[in-house]
């Protein structure tokens, strides 16, 4: 007997009295032949073909005692089905599965349409660098995308991949040694923020209606250790909380402020419950306390789980609880799905870029860009971070509301150099086949992508994929590529 296993599923042991009979589908699948008819000639002649839609039928009993019983029996049949492009496995071959959403069902038969007509490898197959090269070996029927993992063990700003079906590049080929460039450094991150006191003395730029007399800690929480609200203090506004307020080193030309610049962070803000409040805020602002720039995730719904998030520049207050203009609003659900909350997990990025008056920040996927003139010529001297309870209920605070890592760079340092650094020691690359996106420290980096790439995929046998660097990047980078075999 065949255990039929959908979307995770054993149906056999979900639904009591089922029975699999028969299996008929995972054969060899038709294909779709484009032909042209020639007066005058035999036959036609062959312009393409394609492979055809697999549709893979499972006749089936049902039993139970009593027709009460068989209906319950069918509703969660027809429950466990209604999940679409979701995997279909079978237990004579448990390693494999299909793309399947069940299309038809009776009372003996059901028939799962499956749009993409091979079967996969539940496991990846890995396969390491050695000698700047990497030998796949695909022993599935078809060719399929590869994925590469890049971790550079040294500074790099090139990364070539070739093979006999292709050639990618990414980055700028060699440049020249010895030449005077601008580059980018890095000068806070998130260990400075968790050592810096309190600044119980300050206020919330963006917000200095709001208090900012209490104290912060690190949590760790799902693998992470981020920075957040310990004691909110003294009630005052309608959100208080604690301050840290940190001033940006000079560059390593000894020059104090970021006239531009560049802050990374990582963070989480989730409710564990509906109702829970609280708020965020990053600020870049100058000398004199002046907002430039900033961040605020904020979450007042009382009830249910919206949560907002907004860009700030300073200018024209936007309220009387906001000293800057805001740029743009998103609202989200702060819930733990990706689908919902772009600030839980692993993919909790964001970031904010000031090049004279052009502000760009990331938000779910995208990158959004302003002119701001008000802000052209402010200098950042300092970056504040804060975490608040909503005053309505401060004992009913977000679960996790905090930063577990925040970067702020300096750009346009003038230097002298002989070597570039696109890509710091450290860093790790992505070159994704399934997707086609080239990724930079998990963030979206499609302007490295050199004109003229050919993306490839690995063919069935052997594929030697041939890997090229930067001159200086010795030692070369730690390099993985993955397949996920696929069968007709």
């Amino acid at each position: 007997m065949i255990d039929v296993i959908y979307n995770g599923k054993y149906l056999q042991y979900e639904v009591q009295g089922l029975k699999i009979l028969q299996v008929t589908g995972r054969e060899v699948t038709g294909y779709e032949i484009d032909e042209k008819q020639i007066g005058g000639l035999d036959g036609s002649t062959y312009l393409s073909s394609s492979i055809e839609p697999r549709d893979i039928k499972v006749k089936f009993t049902l039993a139970a005692p009593t027709k009460e019983a068989y209906r319950i029996r069918m509703n969660k049949l027809n429950n466990l089905l209604r999940a679409r492009e979701v995997q279909l496995r079978f237990s004579d071959e448990n390693d494999k599965y299909f793309n399947a959403s069940s299309a038809e069902a009776s009372r003996d038969e059901i028939i799962f349409h499956c749009c993409d007509p091979f079967k996969y490898s539940v496991a990846e197959r890995l396969f390491t660098m050695a000698n700047d090269t990497i030998n796949i070996t695909n022993t599935g029927s078809v060719p399929v995308p590869i994925r590469y993992e890049i971790t550079h063990n040294h500074e790099n700003g090139y990364v070539g991949i070739t093979s006999e079906y292709g050639a990618m590049e990414f980055g700028k080929r060699e440049e020249a040694d010895g030449v005077t460039y601008q580059q980018m450094e890095h000068l806070l991150n998130i260990s400075n923020f968790v050592s810096a006191p309190n600044d119980t003395n300050g206020h919330d730029v963006m917000h200095p209606n709001y208090g900012c007399k209490g104290t912060m800690k690190t949590m760790g929480y799902n693998g992470r250790t981020y920075l957040c609200l310990d004691n909110p203090g003294a009630a005052s506004g309608n959100a208080y909380g604690a301050l840290r307020t940190l001033t940006i080193p000079a560059d390593s030309n000894g020059a104090s402020g970021a006239l531009n610049w560049y802050l990374y962070g990582h963070l989480c803000f989730w409710a564990s419950q509906m109702g829970q409040t609280g708020e965020m805020t990053v600020n870049v602002v100058t000398a004199d306390n002046k907002l430039i720039a900033g961040m605020t995730w904020y979450k007042t719904d009382m009830s249910g789980n919206t949560g907002v998030y907004e860009i700030t520049v300073g200018g024209q207050a936007s309220s009387a609880v906001n000293a800057g203009h805001v740029l743009r609003s998103w609202t989200y659900q702060t819930s733990h799905t990706h689908s919902d909350n772009p600030w839980y997990g692993d993919w909790g990025h964001v970031d904010l870029k000031k090049e004279g008056s052009k502000i760009t920040f990331f938000y779910w996927g995208g990158y959004f860009t302003y002119n701001c003139p008000e802000v052209a010529n402010l200098v950042a001297a300092k970056v504040q971070v804060s975490c608040k309870v909503w005053a309505q209920q401060p004992n009913k605070r977000m679960y996790c509301a905090g930063f577990d890592t925040l970067n702020f760079y300096k750009c346009n340092v003038n230097k002298w150099r002989d070597v570039p650094n696109r890509y710091w020691q450290g860093s790790k690359l992505e070159i994704d086949g399934n997707t086609g996106q080239f990724l930079v420290a998990g963030m979206p980096k499609p302007q490295d992508e050199i004109l003229g790439t050919k993306w490839f995929k690995a063919p069935p046998g052997d594929t030697e994929v041939k890997l090229y660097f930067s001159s200086f990047c010795s030692p070369k980078p730690t390099v993985v590529a993955r397949i996920r075999e696929a069968w007709l």
